[in-house]
């Protein structure tokens, strides 16, 4: 089986019927309350904006081939669901580690900030050699001269200091985990290998490898942010990285709830509608598990009767629960859904 294939597999193997056209959009990285929550309850975060690029009859094609030999099964719902035979094939093929995968918390500047990291590391090892004449692997004159800029601001020990951070960061990982990442570098009279070459060279499928290249250095990213003062420089160059992302309109949304503004008084205050700052509010509670606000009690007695007809509350939808309840809130309808996942979790 192809690796593309299988990696898609691997998405159904909670065996929760799933909607196909819902994975393909939180794999591209659309960013949605109704996305966000489908990989909250998929355990699929980790993976959101993993393949931007991935296009939609590609992706369409391989679930249609996952099908056809039987491996998923499309229930009366229209919905997908992994097989007996698709589970067997999964738990018997290799597959890497992706326990450490936060791309839902790093997608929008871990590469830039492995880019970096690549850049200093050729920089600082030209230093030590006092190779003045070299060729830098980063070509735009921006990102030279914010180097340049940092390297002003550091003592005379960088080189050494930094490549003791590296040392010290890299034993966080496995063997094939440093291999991996220290491939990549570039240094005096050293260039260092694209995933695509190192692909070949192991005869390993570019997404299984980029993966594992992902797991790793989230692995790391996590070590240096809890770890701040161990690693001062790699810190000090990956809270620059992060400066340079624009900040989410929601992160707004979420320090005024914190001051105790009510929904109302944010979409006042912020010229937003309801619905966005519900939406801001869903996000800020899938990514920092932030305390449920109360639920409007008819609304939670109307919920609570659904859900006695209806417990595949994961799958609701919030244009056919307003069919039976017109004044229901987008927010209490989610969030009812979020208590509702709570307690089948503790349960678990």
């Amino acid at each position: 089986m192809d690796f593309y294939q299988l990696f898609i597999l691997s998405c159904f193997k909670e065996a929760k019927p799933m909607r196909t056209s819902t994975l393909y959009h939180l794999l591209k990285g659309k960013r949605t309350s109704s996305i966000l929550t489908y990989g909250y309850f998929y355990d699929a975060l980790k993976y959101f904006a993993l393949l931007p690029k991935l296009k939609e009859t590609t992706y369409n094609q391989i679930i249609s081939d996952l099908k056809t030999n039987n491996y998923l099964l499309e229930n009366k719902d229209g919905l997908s669901v992994i097989s007996e035979e698709g589970l067997a094939l999964f738990n018997q093929e290799n597959f890497p580690e992706t326990s450490n995968l936060q791309q839902m918390v790093y997608y929008k500047w871990d590469l830039a900030f492995f880019e970096r990291i690549v850049f200093t590391t050729q920089v600082l090892s030209e230093k030590a050699y006092l190779e003045k004449q070299y060729l830098p692997i980063e070509t735009n004159l921006f990102k030279q001269q914010r180097l340049k800029i940092w390297l002003s601001k550091q003592k005379k020990d960088v080189v050494t200091s930094f490549y003791y951070e590296w040392d010290k960061l890299v034993e966080c990982l496995p063997i094939d985990g440093q291999e991996l990442i220290l491939k990549q570098l570039v240094g005096h009279n050293h260039r260092g290998q694209t995933l695509q070459q190192i692909s070949e060279e192991k005869t390993k499928h570019l997404l299984y490898l980029y993966l594992e290249f992902k797991n790793y250095w989230h692995l790391l990213i996590t070590e240096i942010i809890e770890n701040s003062n161990n690693y001062p420089l790699f810190a000090s160059i990956l809270i620059e990285e992060k400066t340079f992302v624009k900040e989410d309109s929601s992160q707004k949304t979420s320090e005024l709830v914190l001051k105790g503004y009510s929904i109302e008084e944010i979409a006042r205050v912020r010229n937003l509608k309801i619905s966005t700052v519900t939406d801001h509010l869903i996000e800020d509670y899938i990514l920092n598990q932030t305390k449920i606000n109360l639920i409007d009690e008819k609304a939670s007695d109307f919920l609570l009767a659904y859900y006695q007809k209806d417990p595949n509350y994961t799958l609701w939808t919030f244009k056919e629960a307003t069919n039976y309840y017109p004044d229901l809130s987008f927010y209490d309808f989610k969030f009812f859904q979020f208590r509702l996942f709570e307690k089948e979790r503790e349960n678990d």
